[in-house]
């Protein structure tokens, strides 16, 4: 009996004991983690690195730096550490936690072709909540932190004085995670909570951190697949499906040497296989056969041909009875055997045609009999024969993917194969427009062994490495940028001069005394100090097209979708259909209308409940239409049975008490109320004569609500919101007008004005009681000379357009010249846009020629080709994004741009 008591007080000794440890691990103990248990492996690149302050310091003082920092993200990763830093009391306090301490930068896919960057810093465990606390007391005034919780974990919102979301912070433990997008520090939370999750710590936990390194950059397949995927044309490719299965992982040292940036590495391959390179390589050979028109070269360079086999590309799918034919007809005879371990992929220059030419080079220690056994295997499969080129004997095969065939999945792309040799080195092509490159070029002698323009890189191509791929970066860029989507292609196209800085990017994989190692290397002419010419047109392709039955002839006018904060667009058909397409480019709703539209797209909460309706009108009548695409009650509503020539909406004191400002062809203005009751003052209000534009509600300081209307025959009409003529109402401003005002307020007399440009060039400014300040006649070489006022999306700001002849002259505010421009019409519209800073577009649209030119404000010209257009485009920044989303409809299709910031 004693003794189960002392079994049973034993046992609940070690219970408690245990309960107590939980407790005290649960409530009282920090966790210590490593940065990388936190980052997903979908992470384009890891840098990690315990001398961070240090390493960042070199970085910005080596010759590198004057390329490095010509890129946004660069630029914006300074930016965000002395941000940091700022905010962390400005006297390098970020650099003191960083020293000694582990701390990564990592790139994320947060979109479909967005990036973004995540911060960890490892803090000691007596400074993270001083952390914190420091930064929280020194945020800029009018900003603010806004604390939430995500997975019971703490999370500072950090919103500057405009409420923009820069920030969002956690400390997990010990660690501190830093990041503009909240997404990504929610899905470190979630590696936190969750620690069976494969993480980068699970990549790299075999491969030390080499104390004598500065950083290393870790990448694996699946981070260079989210990259390809987010910046490529293609989500979907043979070479992102290769790359996400990759068993494969390098850890690279950063080493700053001279005129080229370097990192090196060990590598974890899952695969067995040696790496080390053939001692019998003969690089003479192979290079004699490299066209000097290769954009791109990899290398397999192994001890033998079975060697290189056990490099495979699991994502590809071979069809079982081509390679049983293969097996047969090719492998069981030997085929292989006299092969060495030398194969060389190139990517060759467009020819003839042909979307992609390529070129496998396989050293063999007997080509005539390799030959002879593929002729017969090609008898064997078809009837298709032999051609003959420059001398030499092309063997062609109609199965797709025969090099991948055999050589275990590597090497797609051939559609077809056709096949010769030179010398003991086979040469597979995917097109005859391929091979007939290769074979002159190498009767030419215009290869990288004989041509004296063969490119530097070829000293990077070594006998001495098993494995290597080169991009000749001059050679390849026009490639990459057709090839890249719309919004990353002019990205490219913008900073092309500090892409260029690098003639070169290489990287290798040796194997030496057992052990495999790779260099990724970014040589680079020490002199260069890249500058980005944002005064270079850019070749823009359209990111999507949306056609439609019928022609446009309204359109396209952005609205928001309040369900997700994102863009619908509006357009009209010849037959008068309204159509409301989504985001994602999928048609909502479409309605039919009694006639063209005659307003702007408006948007009102008419229910007062967050949900937005649409709100246009035509010439006979007004419709409120729901998301659904159902009229709201009593809609569409009418004005008397007058004809309908402008509307504007107006909402007093943002109640959402709605006002609609009707103007007709009788010259007559209504106030109507949201439910269509006409208001006292308003039924009619009769003026005379139709307006130039749509009538306005503004509030001016100090002297309260104006009711405002330009006629045709340059008459200003000024009313209380009772309809009530004010002082200085039917003023003559001018003879006629044929562009509207706009009010402006004066930043040096601190006045509000009402600015216009009369038909005949006279720049008027008049204040709310009718008194004309200022005029001043524009000179007018030309008696049809055409005068206009054009606002900004957001009438803001405003330009004026004088054209004389077939010029355009755009002029500011102040009437300074901004620039001139050739017109070969008159049927012209111009469109304004400003977004702040030097974000600024003026769009001229030619209607007769249905093109549509876009300029900045020095008057360059943004895109190669004018855009086709046959009515006003619609553009908007996304700040995120760094790019201007730009539409057009012309014909019946809506077509949509992306153009790089």
């Amino acid at each position: 009996m004693k003794i189960w008591k002392s079994l049973l007080i034993l046992f609940i000794t070690l219970l408690l004991a245990a309960g107590g440890f939980w407790v005290y691990k649960s409530y009282f103990s920090t966790r210590r983690i490593n940065s990388l248990e936190v980052i997903s492996q979908n992470a384009v690149f890891v840098f990690e690195t315990y001398a961070g302050a240090n390493q960042w310091n070199t970085l910005v003082n080596d010759p590198v730096w004057e390329i490095l920092k010509a890129f946004p993200a660069f630029q914006r990763l300074s930016d965000q550490l002395i941000t940091l830093d700022s905010l962390n009391g400005e006297s390098g306090e970020i650099a003191k936690s960083l020293n000694g301490q582990q701390a990564t930068i990592s790139l994320h896919s947060t979109g479909i072709e967005t990036f973004e960057l995540l911060f960890t810093i490892n803090l000691n465990t007596s400074t993270t909540t001083d952390f914190i606390e420091e930064i929280e007391s020194r945020i800029p005034t009018g900003s603010r932190f806004q604390s939430r919780k995500y997975s019971d974990q703490d999370v500072l919102e950090y919103y500057d004085a405009d409420n923009n979301r820069l920030w969002s912070i956690t400390l997990l433990g010990d660690l501190a995670v830093i990041s503009s997008s909240s997404f990504l520090v929610e899905e470190a939370i979630r590696f936190y909570v969750n620690e069976d999750q494969l993480s980068f710590y699970s990549l790299a936990k075999t491969i030390p951190y080499n104390s004598d390194a500065q950083g290393r950059l870790i990448i694996d397949g699946k981070g260079l697949s989210s990259l390809l995927k987010g910046v490529g044309g293609l989500r979907e490719s043979p070479t992102i499906a290769a790359l996400e299965i990759m068993p494969g992982v390098v850890s690279l040292d950063l080493i700053l040497e001279e005129n080229q940036m370097v990192f090196k590495g060990p590598v974890v391959y899952e695969e067995d296989v040696n790496f080390t390179p053939s001692i019998q390589a003969n690089l003479a050979a192979i290079e004699d056969v490299i066209s000097i028109r290769t954009l791109a070269l990899t290398q397999i360079n192994l001890e033998s041909i079975y060697e290189t086999q056990k490099i495979t590309n699991r994502a590809f799918t071979a069809r079982a009875t081509f390679s049983g034919d293969i097996q047969r007809k090719l492998l069981d005879k030997g085929f292989l055997d006299s092969f060495t371990g030398e194969l060389y992929l190139l990517d060759l220059e467009n020819a003839g045609g042909a979307d992609q030419n390529l070129a496998l080079l396989a050293r063999t220690r007997d080509a005539d009999l390799a030959i002879q056994q593929l002729k017969e295997f090609q008898e064997s499969e078809s009837d298709e024969g032999s051609d003959f080129y420059s001398g030499h004997e092309i063997l062609y095969l109609s199965e797709e993917e025969f090099p991948a065939h055999l050589f275990g999945g590597k090497f797609t792309g051939f559609g077809q194969t056709f096949i010769t040799s030179e010398n003991d080195v086979l040469i597979f092509t995917n097109s005859q427009q391929a091979m007939k490159l290769m074979l002159d070029d190498i009767n030419s002698g215009s290869t990288w062994g004989k041509s004296s323009r063969a490119p530097e890189a070829k000293k990077d191509l070594s006998p001495t490495s098993g494995f290597s791929r080169i991009y000749l970066t001059n050679n390849i860029w026009d490639t990459w940028t057709k090839k890249a989507n719309p919004s990353w292609s002019s990205f490219l196209q913008k900073y092309s001069e500090a892409f260029l800085s690098f003639p070169w990017v290489s990287f290798k994989i040796n194997q030496l005394q057992g052990k495999t190692e790779a260099t990724l290397s970014f040589p680079y002419d020490g002199d260069s100090k890249p500058t980005i010419e944002t005064t270079d047109a850019i070749s823009l392709q359209p990111s999507n097209r949306i056609s439609f039955d019928n022609q446009l002839i309204y359109g396209p006018k952005s609205i928001i979708n309040y369900q997700d904060n994102t863009e619908d667009l509006l357009v009209q058909d010849q037959n008068n259909v309204l159509h409301l397409i989504n985001s994602a480019g999928q048609e909502v709703y479409s309605e039919q209308l009694t006639g063209p539209i005659v307003s702007d797209a408006f948007q009102i909460d008419y229910y007062k409940n967050g949900k937005l309706q649409l709100l246009v009108a035509t010439a006979d009548k007004i419709y409120g239409i729901d998301r659904l695409g159902t009229q709201l009650p009593g809609y569409p509503l009418g004005a008397n049975g007058e004809k309908i020539t402008h509307l504007n909406l107006v909402d007093y004191s943002n109640s959402k008490d709605y006002r609609f400002f009707i103007s007709t062809e009788a010259g007559n203005l209504y106030l109507i109320d949201k439910t269509g009751d006409k208001l006292e003052g308003w039924n009619p209000n009769r003026i005379g004569a139709k307006t130039i534009g749509a009538p306005a509600h503004y509030r001016v300081p100090g002297k309260g609500d104006y009711m405002v209307a330009l006629t045709e025959n340059g008459a200003l009409q000024l009313f209380n919101r009772r309809g009530e003529s004010q002082a200085g109402s039917s003023i003559k401003l001018g003879d006629s007008f044929t562009s509207g005002l706009i009010s402006w307020r004066d930043p040096k007399s601190r006045s509000s004005q009402l600015v216009g440009i009369t038909a005949n060039g006279e720049v008027i400014h008049t204040n709310f009681n009718g008194e004309i300040g200022y005029r001043n006649q524009l000179v007018k070489d030309d008696r049809d000379s055409e005068f206009l006022l054009v606002p900004d999306q957001k009438q803001n700001d405003f330009v004026f357009i004088s054209r004389q002849y077939n010029e355009v002259t755009v002029l500011d505010r102040s009437e300074k010249n901004l620039f001139s421009t050739r017109v070969s019409d008159e049927n012209l519209i111009y469109q304004y846009f400003d977004f702040g800073s030097d974000r600024q577009l003026f769009a001229v649209t030619d209607l007769n020629q249905g093109f549509c030119y876009l300029y900045d404000m020095s008057g360059n010209l943004q895109t190669t080709m004018p855009l086709e257009s046959t009515s006003t485009i619609q553009v908007t920044y996304q700040s995120s994004l760094g790019q201007y989303l730009i539409r057009t409809i012309s014909g019946s299709t809506l077509t949509e741009f992306q153009l790089a910031d």
